[in-house]
């Protein structure tokens, strides 16, 4: 069966590996798809899917009482929709075990999909626990100069979510210098797009976990093993195995950092391969919306 599926999100400003993952699977798969910013009116969305007439509905984020607009759009077109029989999606990467919106949206959605495994049952709908995915790549890049190095770092710092990490950062670069790169740069400003290519290049990536948080699972743990990259990473909840996947760490230690990339030399060619294939099979966007497609009845 071929579906006709909406995507309703920020095309915008913001690189979204939930909504690059969606359309890239639902197009791979052979179906229609097609993206909505969430910043047209709400007029101009309904006419949109309207020449649509969507199957499924896949909305980027939750309701929240931190933006009304926002969230009553969702709902409106949400309840909207779904009684013309289309199956709506939302997505809730939110670690907080606090609901931003503590009441029953059931009229309005099908099911959430939860990178953590934090208590939505509120919200009267289905919940998921959905980790994120690889982008899907039927062979591993060839390196690029620009992202050559022993060590890479690429996502955000400084802010106050990530104070921990930049702090290991800023110290893995004072010890390694140029052997460690660290990304966005002003001539690479993102990059999600350039997945494939980082991952190649790179002696090995670094990823961050927060084993606090109940069920998170950081993006890289799929994203760079699934690209063909040496993921070395200290909390990947049990998804890949240890020095056949990816490199562990302890968590906080810069040392124990250094000393994975020391194996990453050795090692890493192996890995390398092992990884992509384990994850490409396993944990790609196809697996994922194939995933929620079977739970929403449209599998």
């Amino acid at each position: 069966m071929i579906l006709r599926s909406v995507a309703i999100g920020d095309f915008t400003s913001y690189c979204s590996e939930y909504l690059f993952g969606v359309n890239q699977a639902m197009t791979m798969m052979g179906h229609f798809h097609i993206q909505i910013d969430y910043r047209n009116e709400i007029g101009v969305m309904d006419t949109k899917i309207k020449q649509v007439n969507p199957h499924i509905i896949w909305f980027h984020g939750v309701p929240t009482k931190n933006d009304f607009k926002k969230t009553q759009m969702f709902l409106d077109l949400g309840e909207r929709w779904k009684s013309r029989g289309a199956k709506v999606v939302i997505h809730d990467g939110d670690v907080s075990p606090n609901v931003k919106y503590p009441n029953n949206i059931s009229d309005s959605a099908d099911i959430v999909l939860c990178n953590h495994t934090n208590d939505r049952s509120v919200w009267g709908i289905k919940q998921l626990h959905w980790p994120y995915f690889a982008f899907v790549q039927d062979e591993i890049a060839k390196p690029c100069q620009e992202f050559v190095c022993d060590l890479a770092f690429a996502g955000k710092m400084g802010e106050e979510l990530y104070a921990d990490r930049s702090k290991i950062v800023r110290e893995l670069k004072r010890k390694m210098g140029g052997r460690f790169k660290i990304f966005p740069t002003d001539d690479i400003p993102h990059t999600l797009y350039r997945t494939p290519e980082l991952a190649a290049s790179a002696g090995a990536v670094i990823g961050y976990g927060r084993p606090e948080a109940n069920g998170w699972v950081d993006v890289r743990v799929f994203q760079y093993p699934g690209a063909g990259g040496v993921l070395i990473h200290d909390d990947v909840k049990g998804f890949l195995e240890p020095y056949v996947h990816y490199i562990p760490y302890k968590s906080g230690s810069v040392d124990s950092i250094i000393e994975a990339v020391e194996i990453s030399k050795e090692k890493g060619g192996k890995i390398r391969m092992e990884g992509f294939r384990y994850v490409q099979q396993n944990h790609s966007a196809i697996n994922r919306v194939s995933q929620v497609l079977k739970e929403v009845g449209l599998g």
